[in-house]
């Protein structure tokens, strides 16, 4: 045999040896296409390779009181989604989505809000969750991938949720939160990808953060913190995009990328003081984030992440070696 056909051999063998396994995430949030549609043909084509694409939420904007009516919920998701470029991105790809206030009921809506059980069944009806979900009122659960190596858990922050000013305020409840310790606690996945609504490492006590609810945002992050795997949260709501990372000091890291509006309208907040921003600003414009996650056997070695812009171009990047 051949001296360069034996060194082809010894690659091949190198490389089932190593048992490199990839993995792609798209993410986004806040859909009103009627502002605009220019990024949809580029999320389209990052599904072509992507194994799923996330949906963070706001993904339809009732609006006039729709969440009150059946007809005017289920009108909604026809109006929205029956249009051809979303009909093209639910043909490709595997789609996970949580909601958000629009998708339950009015702006900043909460479990005193009206109307939840029944945007929850529309919800439910047509992003048909296949996971486990502990709470038939809710959609909270968890849902593992790539045998394994990678697990998602699902967030509601609406049906639980006690507004800020209100004894015994809350943004996810104690059973939601006790469900989350326990089963992150459990898994074994090597990267743990928590999907939440509101931004989480933001350190800016304002709007839907999670930093208005210092305690409950402090017990998760020592949960992120001592748990195993590598801890990513992926969020939405804020119409503007940032990557975050937080460092603990046992060393572990915990990044948070917000990827706000794919199509809605932009509202940046670059004088917004989020200490655990890695980049100047936040994004001006439409946009998705994609994540793409590196194993080596079962360990993960590296993560991407990115939010692509309406030209296609990358406005914020973080690559880290784990």
């Amino acid at each position: 045999m051949k001296p360069h056909y034996l060194l082809a051999l010894f690659l091949l063998n190198q490389s089932c040896d190593t048992n490199e396994t990839s993995l792609t995430i798209a993410f986004g949030s806040c859909n009103d296409p009627e502002y605009s549609l220019d990024l949809l043909p580029h999320v389209s084509s990052a599904l072509d390779t992507a194994d799923y694409m996330i949906w963070l939420g706001d993904n339809v904007y009732l609006k006039n009181e729709q969440w009150k009516y059946e007809d005017s919920i289920k009108a909604k998701y026809d109006e929205v989604f029956e249009r051809d470029e979303f009909k093209e991105l639910l043909g490709k790809s595997n789609h996970l989505a949580i909601w958000d206030d629009h998708d339950a009921g009015p702006n900043d809506c909460s479990s005193l809000s009206e109307g939840l059980d029944l945007t929850m069944k529309h919800f439910k009806a047509f992003w048909k969750p296949s996971y486990p979900m502990p709470n038939s009122k809710s959609y909270y659960g968890s849902k593992t991938s790539h045998e394994g190596l990678l697990e998602f858990f699902f967030l509601d922050n609406r049906t639980f949720k006690i507004p800020v000013d209100m004894e015994g305020a809350t943004l996810y409840g104690a059973e939601q939160l006790a469900w989350l310790e326990d089963a992150y606690m459990k898994s074994e996945a090597a990267v743990k990808i928590v999907l939440m609504g509101g931004q989480f490492l933001n350190s800016a006590q304002t709007f839907e953060n999670v930093s208005i609810y210092p305690e409950e945002r402090q017990s998760l992050i020592d949960l992120f913190t001592n748990g195993s795997g590598v801890p990513i949260v992926l969020t939405g709501d804020r119409h503007h995009g940032e990557i975050s990372k937080l460092v603990a000091d046992n060393g572990k890291v915990i990044y948070d990328a917000t990827a706000s509006p794919l199509t809605a309208k932009s509202f940046p907040h670059h004088e917004e003081n989020n200490i655990y921003r890695t980049h100047s600003n936040t994004t001006e414009t439409n946009h998705f984030g994609l994540l793409q996650v590196n194993f080596t056997g079962t360990s993960a070695t590296s993560i991407d992440i990115r939010l692509i812009g309406t030209s296609n171009e990358v406005l914020f990047e973080l690559r880290e070696t784990l």
